[in-house]
């Protein structure tokens, strides 16, 4: 197994037992949350869905008669329990759960059959779950089924992304592999001496070519003391035992590390010093820059700086620009920096200037002299310092994501091979990160908004009402209700329903302050935070609320103050319980709770 092969299962192990932690809490939430026999059959199905997953992590799953218990324990038992929790609760939002199990299948399945089949078989799941169960069948069911097949269509991106990323790093590494190959064959034929020496100060690797400057053999080199040759650099004189002598010129390299200092001992005919040292310094340098660049972008650290600052070495540029568009596309931002103060710089995308034609255009564009073309800014020029430019596109399936701006403070007449396709390879592991983080926040803006309203969902309520009831600062929570919904519904149909939600939660949202919050619960309710304001402040806001109900329909609220000795299970309880009392007293109107009972 190669090196690559094993970071690649190393990776696979690592999120099989992530699934499986997450798997452990699922059971200790269904222990402590369902009830009946619910809570036992979900808790079994939970635990030994959590074993079989902790089984597949282990190094042993890997072998060839158990790597169907990997994949199938990975791809379809998160959602067999996932469409179970529907079907045995009863309960449409843990759809939630069967979302996530689908986007983790098509994240942490490295088989596309497997994720294929266990999609299917999820989605196919849940269908049968809503025919079978009547009680399914409510009317958030059309929102969960789009926000399912959503997630599907998500899990598939995601599985493509992820195995395209993983062709890619492997062709990276191939490519690696290339040069290291290329550097040896260049070792052995190059026509100057070289002799690598460990930390004791004895050759370890010899090439022929030192041999002949020497006149000894290479076992006879292997081994022997570099002190001979290290008695100051410059010119040698080397006396072969038939007495013949050869000139040369030593140049000593030392690499210290974990292992100690290295040494590289160069032995080089003068009449071709110059093209031998040329040869060995620039693979010797293309290698080391091309495996620190790859060693470090499959780390996962920051993925703009680690490409940019790999560019700037490769490129032995002075400084490098990432540009990528605004979100509303007009302009081009300066991202990431490396070697120059233009961080937040703004190019308008409507122009003729460079960034914006390479944008447009697609193709990468090198000047030697860019002062001298009109496309060129000077004030941009005058900010890098740049005597030669390069601008390369950022690309994803052929459509343009960014540009990489790359500057030389020095006259540049050519971009050599190595240098153009060491920006290019970047710039391709530059897409797919953008690409890659753009899909991991669209997914987790997805898994916090309701998607109807665009307001947070009741999981984002939830952990936004933690972060205020660790504040000291008054709170006021209340719950908002549209009146006789359901017969609007009924007379103008679902989608001018929807349209109302809609637009009631715009209205609501607009009366509320930067310091307050509002989310979708469920259905025509809406919960409500105040934070920093007295109860009569509250009281006040709460109605300019319920009079923002659009198109003269009515809503009714029912708040209630926090004391700080409840839970917000409780607070909330006390401000459905006032709600109801708002619904029984005539609706339309806003009724407060009364204080928590103490003992």
């Amino acid at each position: 197994m190669t090196i690559g092969e094993q970071h690649d299962t190393g990776a696979t192990r690592w999120m099989r037992g992530a699934v499986a932690a997450f798997y452990v809490a699922l059971t200790i939430t269904n222990a402590l949350t369902l009830t009946g026999s619910a809570r036992t059959a979900m808790t079994l199905l939970a635990a030994v869905t959590a074993a079989l997953l902790a089984l597949a992590a282990l190094p042993a799953a890997d072998r060839p008669r158990l790597r169907w218990l990997a994949g199938g324990a990975l791809g379809f038992l998160p959602v067999l329990d996932s469409v179970a929790q529907v079907a045995v609760t009863g309960q449409l939002h843990f759809t939630t759960l069967l979302m996530l199990a689908l986007v983790g299948v098509g994240a942490a399945v490295p088989s596309r059959r497997v994720a294929a089949a266990a999609t299917l078989g999820g989605l196919s799941g849940w269908a049968a779950a809503v025919a079978v169960r009547p009680e399914l069948r409510t009317a958030e069911l059309s929102h969960y089924a789009v926000q399912l097949v959503i997630a599907a269509l998500l899990a598939a991106i995601l599985h493509e992304t992820v195995s395209r990323r993983q062709r890619q790093l492997r062709d990276a590494r191939d490519e690696v592999a290339a040069v290291a190959e290329r550097f040896t064959s260049l070792f052995h034929a190059s026509p100057a001496g070289v002799g690598i020496a460990d930390e004791h100060g004895r050759f370890v690797a010899v090439n022929p070519a030192l041999c002949v400057l020497a006149g000894l053999s290479g076992d006879q080199l292997v081994g022997s003391s570099v002190r001979p040759y290290l008695d100051g650099e410059g010119e040698k004189r080397f006396v072969h035992p038939d007495g013949t002598e050869r000139w040369a010129w030593l140049t000593v390299g030392h690499s210290s590390g974990g292992d100690g200092s290295w040494m590289l001992l160069q032995l080089q005919d003068i009449t071709d010093r110059r093209r031998a040292e040329a040869a060995v310094r620039e693979s010797d340098r293309l290698l080391a820059a091309v495996s620190a660049a790859a060693r470090r972008i499959r780390t996962g650290e920051d993925a703009r700086s680690t490409i940019i600052e790999a560019v700037r070495d490769l490129a032995e540029a002075d400084n490098v620009t990432l540009l990528e568009p605004n979100p509303s596309g007009a302009e081009m931002v300066a991202t990431g920096v490396a070697g120059a103060d233009v961080l937040g710089t703004r190019v308008p995308l409507d122009g003729t200037s460079m960034i914006s034609r390479v944008y447009r255009d697609r193709e990468p564009i090198f000047l030697s002299d860019p002062a001298q073309d009109p496309r060129v800014s000077p004030a941009l020029l005058k900010l890098v310092e740049g005597r030669s430019m390069l601008w390369q596109p950022v690309l994803v399936d052929g459509k343009a994501m960014a540009v990489l701006a790359v500057g030389w403070k020095r006259r540049v007449e050519t971009v050599s091979d190595h240098r153009a396709r060491a920006v290019a390879l970047l710039a391709d592991e530059t897409a797919l990160a953008l690409d890659h983080e753009r899909l991991l926040n669209r997914l987790e803006q997805m898994a916090f908004t309701d998607t109807l309203t665009g307001l947070p969902n009741r999981r984002a309520w939830q952990r936004r009402l933690a972060e205020l009831m660790t504040q000291d600062r008054p709170l006021t929570v209340a719950i908002a209700d549209l009146d006789h919904f359901k017969r609007y519904n009924d007379t103008y149909g679902h989608n001018a329903g929807d349209d109302l939600l809609h637009r009631s939660a715009t209205a609501f949202a607009a009366e509320l302050g930067p310091g307050d919050a509002i989310a979708r619960w469920g259905g025509e309710e809406f919960v409500i935070a105040l934070s920093g304001r007295t109860p009569d402040e509250a009281a006040a806001l709460l109605e300019r609320v319920r009079r923002a109900m659009p198109d003269a329909e009515t809503c009714s609220i029912g708040y209630a103050v926090w004391h700080g000795g409840e839970s917000s299970e409780q607070l909330l309880e006390r401000a459905d319980q006032a709600l109801y009392t708002a619904k029984h007293g005539g609706r339309d109107a806003v009724c407060g709770a009364s204080a928590p009972v103490t003992l």
